[in-house]
Formats: structure tokens, C-alpha cells, sequence
């Protein structure tokens, strides 16, 4: 049943969908570069997850450096708008809402706006993309990547070669190929911009539980560690156990204090924090609720080292310059996904294995290599503040 109901979706798309959006769309092919320069407005379409869109603000970033006057708007999602809220070289933010009424009246904000140039970076949703890209901005010039059968949607397709660069090269090699950019891996370092009331509410948490960030001196508070419990490919989840075995080894160090999050919306754990919370391996972050994405850059920027099964936090990491170890599994693909240009340590899973296989011996092993030089360095800096 279920391969009928894919070959009629097939054919629905291939004879009836694609063939009515070619009569609406006209997008001559267009494969000259664009200079930077002459162009005042860009449209960048990021309205994916967390992860995707911090990786993509080195790309706001060096877009602004080159051309100041450019003015730049984000498409982005309901889940990751908020990392560019303070974000100086954003523009305009628009968002994808669920609700067809408020989606409708952000489309006819960003078409007001008269974008000259739209780059689809929402490389999983061609489609999506492509109608977006028509819809906000029908005469300027759509740039997308994928199969040739999506050409009609765009006046330049890419064919990108994503089989060994991170995601944030790729987009550097997107600027480099539609405006012969060449961008250094320095360049392309990650960035969140934290208002201040963030870190004020972050502060009062580290405050009240007697907690440093890594950058004050030493004193009668210790320096914390992140411990992520959540993940949202189910592939790279960690098990109860595992969580539970990792928080009791981490609690038993006296040199620092856990802080463990998860997702808002993991009650598995949820619960296991509870447990951990009650018998005082960690502490919770937040208390109670829900934080927002900058009070979670903001505590992971205080961390000594993060902990995580969940590339969103990784990247959270590489952005505030905070030292990573990460649980992967063959079963995703990793060089994407990986720490950038920050301190890090890998645990992966072994053969076709999810990160619940890893073996909880082979995690605390990880572990303790990871958090070992981290403490000698906080030993070293303590030394050199008493003398």
C-alpha cells in the first residue's frame, strides 16, 4: 500500500504539479556571477533548524563586511528566528509561520522589499524554496541547489559537491560560485549576538547556584560543565541509562558542577533530570520553564566544556568559543555537523550503530580524555593568578 500511495504522489508531482508551476514561473538561466557591489538588497531562506542557522551567520557577517549598504533579509523558522534577533548585520527578519493568515502577511512584507537577489540555503526543500523564492521576489535573481528537474524554479542552479565539506563551507563555496567571493576558514568562525538581559538572567541562575563563568577568577564558586540529555535524530539520542551513568561519573568530580538542559519538548528526559536534579548529580537549567535560545548560548559561553549528543548545541558551542565533546554515529553524516575552529572531542558509535550502542565505558573514557587538559589549563591559570 504504501508504494502505491509514493508511485501516485510521484506521478501527482511529475504530471501535474511541476508542469503548472513552469507555466507560472518564468526564471531564465542565468550563470554569470554577480557583482556584490551592485547589488542593495538579498534574500537568504534559512527557515530550517537551530543548527542550520547559526552556521549560517558567518554568512550575514562577511555579505555585510563587503558591502555595507547592502541591506540583508532572513526567511527564517519559528524555531530558530531567535538567534538573529540582535543580530547587527540582519535586516529584516521574516518567519515562517504555521498559521496561513500571518504567513501570507510576512509574504507581503518581503515582497514589499523588492529583493534583488534570493539565495535558497534550505537545501532539503527545494520545492518550498523555489515557491518562496517566486512568490517574495518574482524578478530577481533566485540561486538554489539540487537536480535539474528543479531548474525552472531558479535563474541559477547549483550543483554542490557536499560529500566531505562542513555545512559553513558550503555556503562559503556558494558566495564564492554567484559572487567570487573567497572567504577564509576564519571567516567563516560562527557567531550569536546576546543581549544583555540574557546574560543577566544566566547570571542570576550561575549566582544563586554558586557557579562561575570560565572566564572569572577562581574563588568559592566552581566553574560548571553543559550536559545536553537531548537530541532530535533519533539515531544520535543517548539512552536513559547512559544519561543517568554519565551525570553519576561527572558528579563525582569536585572540581566542578553539571548543568544539564534538554529540549522542551523530551519528557523521557525530562524525567531522568528530575531524578538526577533530586539526587543532586546536577543541577537543572532552567529552574523551571523554558529558557530562550540566547540564555542557552548564553550559559554555554560561561561553560568550562559542553557535553551533547545534538550537533544544535555543537554549534551552539563553536559560536561562543566553548570546548565540545560530542556523541556521533556513523548512521548520520557527521563532517557537516562538526565542531568548527573550538576545542573538541569526538565519541562515536561503532559499525552501523546509533549513539545508544556506544558503550557507557567507552563514553566516561571520552570523557575523562576531553575534561583532562581542560583542568590542567585551570589548574595553570589558578598558579598564575595566586602568584
Amino acid at each position: 500500500m504504501r508504494r502505491i500511495v509514493e508511485l501516485l504522489e510521484r506521478a501527482f508531482r511529475y504530471g501535474i504539479t511541476y508542469p503548472l508551476l513552469r507555466l507560472v514561473f518564468h526564471n531564465p538561466v542565468k550563470n554569470s556571477p554577480i557583482k556584490l557591489e551592485s547589488i542593495t538588497k538579498l534574500l537568504i531562506l534559512r527557515y530550517d533548524r537551530i543548527g542550520d542557522m547559526i552556521v549560517t551567520t558567518p554568512i550575514f557577517r562577511n555579505l555585510k563586511r563587503l558591502n555595507p549598504g547592502l541591506h540583508i533579509g532572513v526567511f527564517a523558522s519559528q524555531t530558530n528566528a531567535e538567534i538573529l534577533r540582535y543580530d547587527p548585520h540582519v535586516d529584516s527578519v521574516y518567519v515562517l509561520r504555521s498559521n496561513w493568515f500571518r504567513l501570507l502577511a510576512e509574504l507581503r512584507r518581503a515582497r514589499r522589499e523588492k529583493y534583488e537577489v534570493v539565495l535558497n540555503f534550505v537545501f532539503n526543500r527545494t520545492t518550498s524554496g523555489g515557491i518562496l523564492a517566486n512568490l517574495i521576489a518574482p524578478k530577481a535573481h533566485k540561486v538554489g541547489q539540487g537536480d535539474e528537474k528543479y531548474q525552472f524554479y531558479f535563474n541559477r542552479l547549483l550543483a554542490l559537491d557536499r560529500s566531505s565539506a562542513h555545512l559553513v563551507e558550503t555556503l562559503g563555496n556558494i558566495l564564492n560560485k554567484v559572487f567570487g567571493i573567497e572567504l577564509t576558514e576564519e571567516d567563516l568562525e560562527f557567531q550569536i549576538v546576546i543581549d544583555e538581559d540574557s546574560h543577566k538572567r544566566v547570571d542570576a541562575f550561575l549566582a544563586e547556584e554558586r557557579l562561575r563563568r570560565k572566564t572569572e577568577q577562581a574563588g568559592e564558586c566552581l566553574p560548571y560543565v553543559v550536559f545536553n540529555l537531548s537530541a532530535t535524530n533519533p539515531v544520535t539520542k543517548i539512552s536513559v541509562r547512559q544519561a543517568n551513568e554519565l551525570a553519576l561519573h561527572l558528579s563525582q568530580d569536585r572540581r566542578i558542577r553539571i548543568v544539564a538542559v534538554h529540549a522542551p519538548g523530551d519528557v523521557e528526559m525530562k524525567r531522568v533530570l528530575s531524578s538526577l536534579v533530586r539526587d543532586r548529580r546536577c543541577v537543572q537549567f532552567p529552574e523551571e520553564g523554558t529558557a530562550s535560545l540566547l540564555e542557552i548560548a548564553s550559559l554555554i559561553e560561561g561553560a568550562l566544556a559542553v557535553i551533547t549528543p545534538d550537533t544544535s548545541i555543537i554549534h551552539f558551542a563553536s559560536a561562543t568559543k566553548t570546548p565540545v565533546l560530542g556523541f556521533f554515529t556513523p548512521l548520520q553524516e557527521m563532517h557537516e555537523w562538526l565542531p568548527f575552529r573550538v576545542a573538541s572531542h569526538l565519541v562515536n558509535a561503532s559499525g552501523d550503530q546509533p549513539v545508544s550502542a556506544i558503550p557507557i565505558s567507552k563514553m566516561i573514557q571520552g570523557v575523562d580524555q576531553f575534561l583532562a587538559p581542560l583542568f590542567a589549563d585551570m589548574t595553570s591559570s589558578r598558579r598564575v593568578e595566586q602568584t
